[in-house]
């Protein structure tokens, strides 16, 4: 690829979180990508300011980014989901020094990434083969709880890009109802992503904790995971156990919404880290407990998705999508 193409030959491509901002320069022809570097998002005002930041120390010009976002892209204008930073992406053009900005959800950049992961960059856990060119759905725990889709058409596969993690979250039995309800307390809804998420594994520690009457100091999501897998703290282990529950039950309906037996990939900071307690077996359970849809599931594979950066993989692959077509 070329300049005189239309399509450079690097780009630069972001993952933007609610905590930290993945930066990376991308070959669009092959989709390596190199250089990266994790930038805190407290640390910078703007994303602007985060990308020249980045940029300096990238000894040639680039004019062109793909910058996926943990928030909905509906047009010019983007507030992220779980961060202070917003802007316009013309304004975000001209204060970071671009001649063009590619902006995607992150989760979309995810699902794009699916077809470019080799066996080595994905875990299985349970199913069988997927479907070739079946429909895959892709979902993750990190600050917040992303979702996207991705399906086969004539001019190749589409991503489809969602918020599902703000679906309401629901209870089986009086003991999650109960749970439900505290975790409830003070906000108006009570999406999935208020459990499935980093702040919601605290969250749901500590309401764990209240309904058993104890009064325990707030713990980071990092410490119940060390906590409950080290076996040391019966509520975290309580807390990370429903957790899974949760999320199995989440990537069942998640599977059912999109038919996607193409598999069911986990993204996201969180579910490499849990891999061992996700195989213990609840996990699987709770994705294909779907009643008379049981066995639609039973043959959906999931898979943990454990390459370091396929979001910044996936951003190149829109970004060069794009450039092709203009």
């Amino acid at each position: 690829m070329s300049e005189t193409s239309g399509i450079p030959s690097r780009a630069l491509v972001a993952d933007v979180g609610g905590t930290n901002a993945r930066f990376a320069i991308a070959d669009l022809e092959t989709l390596e990508i190199s250089a990266v570097r994790r930038l805190a998002v407290a640390e910078h005002k703007t994303l602007a300011e985060a990308i020249r930041f980045y940029l300096k120390d990238v000894p040639e010009p680039i004019g062109h980014a793909a910058i996926a976002v943990a928030a909905p892209v509906t047009g010019d204008a983007v507030k992220l989901t779980n961060s202070p930073w917003s802007f316009a992406k013309e304004e975000l053009c001209a204060a970071a020094g671009l001649k063009h900005v590619h902006v995607l959800n992150d989760f979309e950049a995810l699902s794009l990434s699916l077809p470019y992961l080799g066996a080595d960059a994905l875990h299985q856990i349970g199913g069988a083969a997927p479907l070739q060119r079946g429909t895959k759905a892709v979902l993750g725990p990190g600050t917040g709880l992303g979702v996207a889709g991705l399906v086969w058409s004539p001019a190749g596969w589409v991503a489809v890009p969602g918020e599902g993690g703000h679906v309401t979250l629901g209870a089986v039995d009086e003991r999650e109802l109960q749970l439900v309800e505290r975790l409830r307390a003070g906000r108006e809804h009570l999406s999935a992503e208020r459990a499935l998420s980093g702040p919601g594994l605290s969250d749901l520690y500590q309401a764990i904790a209240a309904a058993q009457g104890h009064s325990e100091d707030a713990l980071t999501p990092a410490e119940v995971e060390t906590r409950a897998l080290s076996g040391e703290d019966p509520l975290a282990e309580e807390a990370l156990d429903l957790f899974v529950t949760w999320l199995g039950r989440f990537a069942g309906d998640v599977a059912l919404v999109m038919g996607a037996r193409g598999g069911v990939y986990l993204g996201g900071g969180i579910a490499p880290k849990l891999l061992k307690r996700l195989e213990q077996g609840d996990f699987r359970q709770a994705f294909e407990h779907k009643g008379r849809m049981q066995a639609f599931l039973a043959p959906v594979p999931i898979y943990v998705i454990l390459a370091e950066y396929p979001a910044l993989t996936g951003a190149a692959v829109g970004l060069r999508a794009v450039l092709a077509e203009a």
